[in-house]
């Protein structure tokens, strides 16, 4: 695993009473300075948009992405922390080992990028950044990739039921919406049938690596798309997420928001 090679100074947290590390274990701060190079594997810590950026070729400290379940596995140290030079195969067994991903999904998605690349990379408008995301403001807007738009966010988690559960049919609603609301307040909005694909897909990847399949939990879902950080109950599927099942639940989802 590569190691970030430099320290960052974590006052915030300890100023508010919060640890720096809230998964996988935790780090007292009690007056005490930590760095990311501290930090075990699977210990979570979340830069601000003041440490980090998820503009193309930002030259913050820490680079991140506008995809939560990638940002989630840098700020958890499963890829580099600070969100660079990382190299296609520690992405690939990143996602394999945490998320459960079979080997044609991982290939398909390490496909998409460099040999060797940074978060940043991903934030390339339509490349393969997209308007219409579940929790991000169109490109258009000019806001910073990382950043999460709450209004939307809390759109997303309002469509749960009684159980606190948002269903697939609840996911294919706000994909709909979502579409929608580009074509009604992006002068420039690109949602074509690439777009489209790439988005229903995501969904599926939300509900079936993500979540229970059928289903995400609103409370593993905030974790997820806001604090972007693995929930410490989370299970992964039981069995690998591969394309024929992405496809199947994807195809499910398009029906659903037709």
């Amino acid at each position: 695993m590569l190691r970030v090679a430099f320290l960052v100074v974590i006052t915030v947290a300890a100023a508010c009473g919060v640890s720096p590390v809230q998964a996988g274990g935790a780090l007292q701060s009690e007056g005490y300075r930590h760095s990311i190079e501290q930090l075990q594997v699977g210990e979570y810590y979340k830069p601000s948009v003041v440490e980090g950026s998820g503009v193309p070729n930002t030259t913050a400290l820490f680079h991140r992405s506008p995809c939560p379940a990638l940002n989630a596995l840098a700020n958890h140290g499963y890829l580099p922390r600070n969100g660079q030079d990382i190299a296609k195969g520690v992405l690939k067994a990143a996602i394999m080992s945490v998320f459960n991903m079979a080997n044609d999904t991982a290939t398909t998605q390490v496909g998409q990028v460099p040999d060797v690349f940074s978060l940043d990379f991903l934030s390339k408008h339509n490349a393969p950044e997209h308007d219409a995301s579940l929790v991000h403001t169109d490109a258009y807007f000019g806001h910073d990739p990382m950043e999460v738009n709450m209004t939307l966010a809390d759109d997303v988690f309002s469509r749960a039921d009684s159980n606190d559960r948002i269903n697939t049919t609840a996911i294919a609603r706000v994909r709909k919406d979502r579409a929608s609301l580009c074509e009604t307040s992006n002068p420039e909005c690109t949602f074509g049938e690439g777009e489209k694909k790439k988005s229903f897909l995501q969904a599926a990847l939300l509900l079936k690596a993500l979540g229970e399949g059928d289903f995400i939990s609103v409370e593993h879902a905030k974790s997820f798309l806001v604090d972007e950080k693995i929930p410490a109950d989370f299970v992964k599927s039981k069995e690998p997420v591969s394309l024929a099942v992405l496809s199947a639940k994807s195809a499910e989802l398009v029906a659903l928001a037709s």
